[in-house]
């Protein structure tokens, strides 16, 4: 029998769909006989208020609202794991068990692939009732354990960005033997190293010009406008050039459009471009946001980071991790950004140092993960289709089973909690 992989993504931005949908491309590219199906279980399986929460919420938040998202992400990333049966995240994926099981039901995956901690959530809680075969794997796409991966532990296997984050991940219940620590599986095509002049050769740019990247997302956040007139600015007369890649940002592409440049400058400027990889293949370091797929693909491609600190809450722990292991510099103000600018375009060693850097990141994690899950036993469903399922009542019934599962978690806190304070006092041993 051919083998038989289910993914399950969450449209929340671009990342997590681009890691599905490039997952399945490697899959398939291995071997093309198995049978994979990618979902997008919230669009597929949830309501309306839901999906737009995950996607154009968050949106919203961070474009609009970006302290009191901040402050929401913080305090539920300080909530202790023993509360992951109550967490926010579980009334979302609560509302999907019933189409995750019919997912499962009908297509009789040997693996199901989560690229999203929600689908992840629903199989935990669906696991509590019925006897699930296939083996499940989730991925990371953060430096960072983001708050509700704690109520996901019912997967067979946490794909985490390398070691430094097992601890963690055990301290939220987590076991070492369902941590895969292979980094991000972000697209493949990272790795395909093109030499810097080749690159510009290819954009029919200048070869020996320093050259700076620009790329600030879809149009989802509102600054990367200012930061790209900011540093025109702060470039002073020094000959560079700019690639800004506005992606889905029209008003910003016909914006730049209409500007004219000192001649010691030369901008190209790009909107919806597939050669993200050609351009930075091209540069010399990067301004940017702090998004794990992206900066994981910048790292591949041996580029240092310039990120701006007005950013989403994971990617401040993103940029925080990227800072430590010497690979990013920071900016919170136009003054800043002219500081390390300056120390970049001019200190030709500060940059050598950040490049050698990038490689503690370098991994085929996409090639590595494919291979890990053809590489799982095929699933016996014998069992679970001669069991009796009400898809009617599974929503219902799972609910059920996970209000009793945050008791017992409840109560055995408080039991250990009760130990830990008689030992302390010498009442018990």
């Amino acid at each position: 029998m051919k083998k038989k992989v289910l993914i399950f993504t969450v449209t929340a931005g671009n990342a997590h769909n681009a890691c599905a949908n490039g997952m399945k491309k490697k899959l398939l590219n291995i071997d093309s006989e198995i049978e994979v199906k990618v979902v997008d279980l919230l669009h597929s399986y949830s309501n309306w208020l839901y999906s737009w929460l995950a996607d154009g919420g968050y949106n919203w938040a961070v474009s609009r609202a970006l302290w009191g998202y901040d402050k929401f992400y913080n305090m539920y990333k300080r909530l202790k794991p023993v509360h992951r049966y109550a967490c926010p995240a579980q009334g979302t994926s609560l509302s999907t068990v019933d189409g995750v099981m019919k997912e499962i039901w009908d297509f009789e995956p040997d693996v199901i692939y989560c690229t999203h901690f929600y689908p992840a959530i629903a199989i935990t809680d669906l696991r509590l009732v019925y006897d699930i075969p296939c083996k499940v794997i989730v991925l990371s796409l953060d430096y960072v354990n983001s708050p509700f991966w704690e109520a996901a532990i019912g997967v067979d296997y946490f794909a985490i960005p390398n070691e430094d984050f097992i601890e963690e991940c055990i301290e939220e219940g987590f076991t070492l033997n369902q941590l895969l620590p292979l980094g991000l599986p972000v697209n493949e095509s990272s790795l395909e190293k093109i030499e810097k002049s080749e690159a510009r050769k290819q954009l029919g740019i200048d070869e020996n010009l320093p050259t700076i990247m620009v790329m600030f997302g879809g149009g989802n956040w509102s600054g990367g406008f200012k930061i790209f007139n900011n540093l025109l600015k702060v470039v002073g007369e020094r000959k560079v050039q700019i690639l800004m890649i506005n992606g889905r940002d029209n008003k910003s592409f016909k914006k730049i459009e209409k500007m004219s440049f000192s001649d010691n400058i030369r901008v190209v400027n790009v909107g919806f471009t597939d050669q993200i990889y050609l351009y930075m293949s091209a540069s010399d370091f990067i301004l940017s946001k702090c998004g794990g797929a992206s900066v994981t693909e910048a790292m591949n491609i041996g580029l240092p980071l310039l990120v701006t600190t007005k950013i989403p809450a994971q990617e401040k722990y993103n940029l925080k991790y990227m800072e430590d292991k010497g690979v990013s510099l920071s900016f919170n103000n136009k003054k800043e950004l002219e500081k390390h600018v300056s120390s970049l375009l001019d200190d030709s060693e500060k940059l050598n140092e950040m490049v050698e850097n990038t490689k503690f990141f370098r991994k085929n994690a996409i090639g590595d993960l494919a291979e890990f899950i053809l590489e799982q036993p095929d699933a016996d469903y014998t069992a679970l289709k001669n069991s009796k399922i009400d898809f009617d009542k599974i929503k219902r019934i799972v609910r059920k089973y996970v209000r009793y599962a945050n008791k017992q978690e409840l109560r055995r806190a408080r039991k250990s909690k009760t130990k830990r304070d008689l030992q302390k006092v010498g009442e018990i041993k």
